[in-house]
């Protein structure tokens, strides 16, 4: 870690002074600042009005400095989580991207501890520390914080829903991850498979979360949830459509095939790819389901806990599968199924055999973990974004791993017996 920081810190020492580069820290902060700005100045109806973006994000650019070039940040999320920008943009842009991004950090921070929790107890500090070392030294960490983007808030608050739904606590559960909402592409087959999961408890909790939301957004924002409905996926297609668009960022099925066969063109999916992306996505969703099927026929109808894990982790790797739009910062994410591969892994017996599923797991894994440093550029030039099928090697195995027997773990020690108690 402290080779990286410091490798960092040469090569931004080496640069010319006075150069400039198109990539401002923070510019996917700007879409957020100017959603919040609308926001406070009553506004609200320009949320999904590219031009009016546009137009303020130029200005604001001129006024503070900033290198934006002929693109802007368009506002992707539910209009309710504007207002969380609100405040912020009562700074200046700079000082609102500081505070920004020290809250991202904390969540970062907070969400590192969560997921040390999830190791078994009395863990060496020396194998919980790899969980923060490893998620601050990702690809998606690094990517999520010089975006300004709110990854760290999304590992948060599925950290926390991870852990009440592995505690079987389906109410609080369902409330928590219902936060996920205003990324709609991160929350989408987390509830459908909680809900299987854990039953109408947390049902309840989704419910509860989504009308509290639901009654903000009209009570604060009224009318702007049609926008959201019928302007923001319009707007979408316009910016993947008519623009060069950034393919190589995503990773989904319909950016794989889109970017293998079209490459960086302008203009609609071709058919081919239209296709292609349904079947992926709907073979994967379809292995997901049945597996879920056959791990609750044999457990009838109770998830062991170790089950439950592995349910957790094959959800969570297959969530980016199945969407249509899925950034590659928020893979950040999977630190989660990673730790809980880990942590069932640390419970094995010591030289017990490591089954073939897992010996592919083990792999994949790491080669994952690298291959994203490289995954942009290399996707940008070769118009192939190896993620995605190793992505889907991960998920793949942890279906798999869903309906496999559990290997012997460790057997709770149990309390010397007195040897006059085993004479008599």
């Amino acid at each position: 870690m402290a080779l990286f920081i410091a490798t960092i810190f040469t090569a931004h020492a080496l640069l010319p002074h006075g150069s400039t580069s198109p990539n401002t820290p923070g510019m996917d902060f700007i879409a957020f600042y100017t959603a919040g700005t609308f926001v406070d100045e009553g506004r609200a109806d320009k949320l999904y009005d590219l031009a009016a973006m546009q137009q303020f994000q130029h200005e604001l650019a001129q006024r503070s400095g900033l290198s934006l070039g002929q693109g802007y940040g368009p506002w992707w999320n539910p209009p309710f989580h504007a207002l969380v920008f609100a405040p912020l943009s009562m700074l200046s842009y700079q000082q609102a991207l500081v505070v920004w991004i020290a809250l991202n950090l904390a969540c970062a921070a907070a969400g590192a501890v969560l997921l040390c929790r999830m190791l078994p107890p009395k863990t060496s500090w020396k194998t919980w520390a790899l969980a923060p070392v490893l998620m601050v030294l990702s690809t998606p960490f690094i990517f999520a914080i010089s975006h300004g983007q709110n990854t760290c808030i999304s590992l948060l608050i599925l950290s926390i829903a991870v852990l009440l739904w592995r505690q079987k606590r389906g109410i609080a559960a369902g409330m928590v991850g219902g936060l996920l909402l205003y990324k709609p592409q991160l929350a989408a087959a987390l509830a459908v498979v909680m809900m299987l999961d854990v039953g109408g408890r947390c049902a309840l909790g989704y419910a509860i979360t989504g009308a509290g939301l639901l009654l903000l957004n009209l009570a604060a924002l009224p009318g702007t949830l049609s926008d959201f409905v019928h302007r923001m996926p319009v707007n979408l297609h316009l910016v993947q459509t008519h623009s060069v668009y950034l393919w190589e960022r995503h990773v989904t099925f319909t950016a794989f095939w889109r970017l293998l066969l079209q490459g960086h063109h302008t203009g609609e999916s071709a058919t081919a790819v239209r296709l292609l992306a349904t079947i992926c996505m709907a073979g994967f969703g379809s292995l997901l389901a049945v597996a879920i099927l056959r791990l609750r026929r044999s457990g009838r109808g109770s998830v062991a806990s170790w089950q439950r894990d592995r349910l957790i982790s094959a959800t969570i790797l297959c969530s980016p599968l199945l969407m249509p739009f899925y950034f590659d910062y928020d893979l950040l994410l999977l630190a989660i199924p990673a730790v809980l591969l880990a942590a069932e892994r640390m419970q094995r017996e010591p030289g017990a055999e490591i089954p073939a599923i897992d010996r592919a797991q083990l792999i994949v894994w790491p080669v994952f973990y690298v291959w994203l440093m490289l995954n942009p550029d290399v996707g940008e030039r070769t118009r192939l974004i190896l993620a995605v099928p190793l992505l889907a090697a991960l998920a793949g195995l942890s279906i798999a791993r869903l309906n496999s027997r559990r290997e012997v773990v460790h057997k709770q020690l149990r309390p010397a017996v007195p040897k006059l108690a085993v004479a008599a």
